[in-house]
């Protein structure tokens, strides 16, 4: 993480603390959580699972120690399974909508599949 994209967890509200503190318990220092604490945003979420949904909005953060930050559209792009070539807008914020708006690549062709097969 560079200096710029890394925040302390000091700042952090109540809740989002209580958050990051259970999943320490099951998950140790770095993984995933969703930032909103509703629904799934209760839990964390190992490095070594698929992520959950890209949503329109940033929604998924990494911990790593004491510190906290959003996912990039980049690594939310690498996550959806999208080429590294895949181009996306500099504007984070469209960029992000337009990767919650996306179908990924993998499932894609697994609907392409499954309808080429019933057909």
């Amino acid at each position: 993480m560079t200096n710029q994209s890394r925040h302390t967890l000091a700042r952090r509200a109540p809740n989002t603390l209580a958050r990051v503190a259970r999943a320490r318990k099951q998950f140790g220092s770095r993984f995933l959580m969703p930032y909103y604490g509703s629904g799934s945003g209760l839990t964390g979420r190992s490095l070594d699972r698929p992520i959950g949904t890209i949503t329109t909005v940033a929604r998924w953060a990494l911990v790593d120690g004491r510190h906290m930050r959003m996912l990039t559209p980049a690594e939310c792009r690498r996550a959806m399974g999208f080429p590294e070539n895949y181009q996306i807008p500099e504007d984070v914020p469209i960029a992000h909508e337009m990767l919650g708006n996306a179908v990924p690549p993998a499932l894609a062709a697994h609907v392409i599949d499954q309808v080429r097969r019933a057909a």
